[in-house]
């Protein structure tokens, strides 16, 4: 196994992977971050911004919404123009990335995308922290007005009023500046025809050609997956600090086992990132009360796909993204959605498996309280009984029970 010391991650495909669990949130529209990126950048153009700034104000485009979690909260984000909570998610947004030096400098872009332009102080308004982050509110702004209209290519008949629309907001919401860039550029067909998914998804992979040599170490890594960690767990109040719990006993399992410092690190890697794919599942379904409906169920299968989807552009870390992606997968081949069974489940996401039942029994949920370690530690043996997890682990689990327990909650080891 290639120690983690040894690992790095291109930044390019660092910050893509990231856009990728944010558009997760959107459901239905998994492109809103990389159009408002290609929106952001081709203004930039107009304006005869930089390449370097360009680029930069694509990744912007991408991230700017990292401080949503909520299907709600995002539906909310996308139906109306101005929203007086909004500023919430650019808090959270600019919280998450301040202190991830390779994203640092995105933080108050963010923090300020859903600033009105007025807003700033004449100080400000020369600052480029004020232009950027104005052209991303522009520019997720347009995307808002014109997205109702991609599914029946309707949006070149609907331009002219959203050109007005923001026309009215010169000065207000928008930098004039900015304003009167859009309007020159959007009298070209081109430039609503670009929104069509295949051109933006075409548009990325432009983008992704421009040489960047910086990569991110070991404990980059490690900071980002609490960062992802952290957006996977603002889904719900309900499971605030699952991923981080599950992440922590799963390493402490992991060395119960005797497994070397590497696979622990790695594992605990696992455990933090293993729930991206439950971004995509509707908030109404994490937080009902009553059972999952075979409908419902069928969703929540695809989470684990989708936690695989989206990490496996990261090829240094393609092992950690299938034991993520592995951890409702169980031995007697009865999990999903890959049924794997017998050796062919390797031994760490046998853990993150374990790791993962206990640590969510051990939270409240919607439709129960939370479990005492005994009763979490007896329904687990019985899965053990039935086939479902690795006997191995839960022994390893129930001689060190309440110290697990304390651990998968935070409460002290």
């Amino acid at each position: 196994m290639q120690s983690p010391a040894e690992l790095t991650v291109d930044l390019r495909q660092l910050v893509i992977t990231i856009a990728h669990t944010v558009d997760l949130v959107g459901v239905d529209d998994l492109l809103h971050g990389r159009r408002v990126g290609m929106l952001a950048a081709e203004l930039a153009k107009r304006m005869g911004w930089s390449d370097a700034e360009r680029v930069m104000l694509y990744d912007a485009g991408l991230l700017h919404d990292c401080g949503v979690s909520s299907t709600r909260v995002h539906r909310r984000l996308v139906d109306d123009l101005e929203w007086e909570g909004a500023q919430e998610h650019c808090d959270r947004g600019f919280a998450l990335l301040k202190d991830f030096p390779p994203l640092a400098h995105l933080a108050p872009i963010i923090l300020y995308h859903h600033t009105r332009w007025e807003q700033f102080d004449p100080a400000m308004q020369v600052q480029d922290t004020a232009r950027y982050a104005n052209l991303i509110y522009l520019a997720d702004r347009i995307d808002v007005l014109a997205a109702p209209y991609q599914a029946d290519q309707t949006v070149l008949e609907h331009s002219s009023a959203i050109r007005e629309r923001l026309a009215a907001e010169r000065g207000r919401l928008f930098s004039p500046e900015l304003v009167d860039a859009f309007l020159a550029l959007s009298e070209e067909e081109a430039f609503w025809l670009a929104l069509r998914p295949d051109w933006v998804q075409q548009y990325q992979a432009q983008i992704e050609s421009f040489a960047d040599s910086r990569t991110i170490d070991w404990a980059g890594i490690k900071q980002c997956a609490e960062i992802f960690a952290a957006i996977i767990d603002a889904k719900s109040s309900y499971t605030e600090q699952h991923s981080r719990g599950v992440a922590r006993l799963a390493r402490h399992l992991a060395a119960r086992l005797g497994l070397d410092w590497a696979s622990c690190e790695k594992i605990e890697v696992a455990g933090l990132l293993h729930d991206i794919g439950k971004l995509q599942i509707p908030d109404e379904i994490i937080e009902g009360t009553n059972p999952l409906t075979e409908h419902e169920f069928d969703l929540m299968k695809g989470h684990s796909y989708g936690t695989l989807q989206v990490l496996w552009r990261l090829q240094a870390i393609q092992d950690i993204a299938r034991w993520a992606a592995y951890h409702h997968e169980t031995p007697d081949g009865h999990g999903y959605p890959f049924h794997l069974r017998g050796d062919d489940l390797p031994l760490p996401a046998r853990i993150i498996n374990v790791a993962d039942v206990f640590q969510a029994m051990a939270q409240d949920r919607p439709y129960r309280a939370a479990m005492a370690p005994e009763k979490i530690l007896s329904t687990l043996q019985e899965r053990v009984a039935a086939g479902s997890a690795d006997a191995d682990v839960v022994a390893a689990l129930a001689a060190d029970l309440q110290n697990c327990h304390r651990i998968a909650l935070a409460t002290g080891a």
